[in-house]
């Protein structure tokens, strides 16, 4: 693992640990926040350049485009901000709520945020269009029709991309949510490669705590990594012992 990546786990991990005692609603919120900042960026980016496009050679039409790829950087913007912001917050939602992590939530959330972009880019569109853009549907019902297919849209192929990418990386089973902690651990620890070994043992979140040097080498973690585990469990039940259970849910980090 090199220095830039080594950067970025010590900083997600400490963003994990932070969020980890706040509760649904605040890490939904927090999320949400971080998405619509994100997708406002680079939607704003993509205006800038959409703007700055040439012109097409005298005598080509240029294709139809929609309302939303139109009006400048700050409709860009808030377009993609909504998009992403209710992508990443709705996501986040149902997955602690159906307590598994699986393609059903990013389908959930990709139809979400196709149905929101498709509502504020027609509802926010500019009210004079330059000439190709692609007519805006009128009226209510003509407007939730189009979000309804935007969101299918985006669902369908949130889909595709995911059953796509489990054929190429091998993952066909659910991931169960309370490995999370667990992966955090190994994670912060530099140990990832001794996740199979781990899993193979059916060591999870509800067992952590319960680890032993019998235990670790019986799915033949070597001594080393094993007093970095053990080290590190020690510590966070010293943790709950002071602060409680709650306060000690992430176990990405050592506590000291």
């Amino acid at each position: 693992m090199d220095k830039i990546e080594k950067i970025q786990t010590d900083v997600l991990a400490k963003y994990e640990h932070f969020m980890a005692d706040k509760g649904i609603p605040m890490q939904v919120a927090v999320t949400t926040v971080g998405g619509l900042v994100q997708g406002g960026f680079f939607g704003g980016m993509m205006g800038v350049m959409m703007k700055n496009q040439p012109l097409p050679p005298p005598g080509v039409t240029p294709p139809p485009q929609p309302a939303s790829m139109v009006g400048g950087p700050f409709v860009m913007g808030r377009n993609v901000a909504v998009m992403t912001g209710v992508n990443a917050g709705l996501t986040l939602l149902i997955t602690k709520v159906r307590g598994v992590e699986d393609w059903k939530n990013a389908a959930a959330g990709s139809f979400g945020a196709g149905f929101c972009y498709s509502v504020v880019s027609n509802l926010g569109a500019p009210k004079i269009l330059p000439i190709g853009t692609a007519p805006i549907p009128s009226g209510a019902v003509a407007i939730i029709i189009d979000a309804l297919r935007t969101g299918a849209l985006f669902a369908g192929l949130q889909t595709v991309f995911a059953k796509v990418g489990e054929n190429f990386s091998g993952k066909q089973e659910e991931e169960d949510t309370t490995y999370f902690a667990t992966k955090q651990m190994l994670t912060a620890l530099d140990l990832t490669k001794y996740e199979k070994n781990f899993k193979k043992g059916q060591l999870n979140d509800t067992t952590i705590t319960l680890l032993t040097e019998g235990v670790l080498s019986e799915v033949k973690i070597p001594p080393g990594p094993r007093l970095l585990i053990l080290n590190h469990v020690e510590q966070i039940k010293e943790y709950q012992r002071k602060y409680g259970k709650k306060q000690a849910m992430s176990l990405a980090l050592p506590v000291n």
